[in-house]
């Protein structure tokens, strides 16, 4: 894409995320979803990384189911040890263990284990009592909720691209 293009394609292609997530939020506010935060921490971090939009995707969907799988692991991990170990270490150990994977093992796998894991996994813990209790849902709505309007995102580049294109064609003749 030549530079007017990419100008005015970054131009369309915002109007028709704004335009979306306004859409998403409204049927959101409407249907009254819980743990939409779920959804959009997935979308900022899809258009924060960096590289092909198709990868960023997969990363960001991946990384995040893995984030909330470690939030789980770490947060059983903690309520079987503390019994045994005591707060500090029933707490510090599987933390440890969770970290781990997902700094020291990045390399080695980094569409999997990437700061979008780390950034669900903070999150999650905000509040563990929900997390806890609506488990399923929190899942369901990240593994849906992230797939669907990610993919609207991905899908809207090319209407958007289309249009950049064809205005800067017709300004051109």
């Amino acid at each position: 894409m030549n530079e007017a293009v990419t100008k005015r394609f970054l131009l369309y292609f915002r109007l028709m995320l704004l335009v979306w997530i306004l859409i998403a939020n409204a049927i959101i506010h409407v249907t009254g979803m819980e743990y939409s935060w779920l959804i959009f921490l997935s979308n900022i971090m899809m258009f924060t990384l960096e590289g092909d939009v198709k990868d960023r995707f997969v990363t960001v969907e991946l990384g995040g189911l893995v984030g909330l799988i470690l939030t789980v692991i770490a947060l059983l991990s903690i309520t079987a040890l503390t019994p045994v170990l005591g707060g500090f270490f029933g707490f510090l150990i599987p933390l440890a263990v969770v970290l781990f994977i997902l700094i020291i093992l990045h390399p080695y796998a980094p569409k999997v284990l990437n700061n979008v894991g780390f950034a669900y996994l903070t999150v999650a813990c905000i509040d563990t009592t929900a997390l806890a209790t609506h488990l399923p849902q929190f899942f369901i709505t990240f593994i849906v909720g992230s797939v669907l309007f990610n993919g609207v995102c991905v899908l809207l580049m090319k209407p958007a691209k289309a249009l950049a294109v064809k205005s800067v064609q017709k300004e051109n003749a």
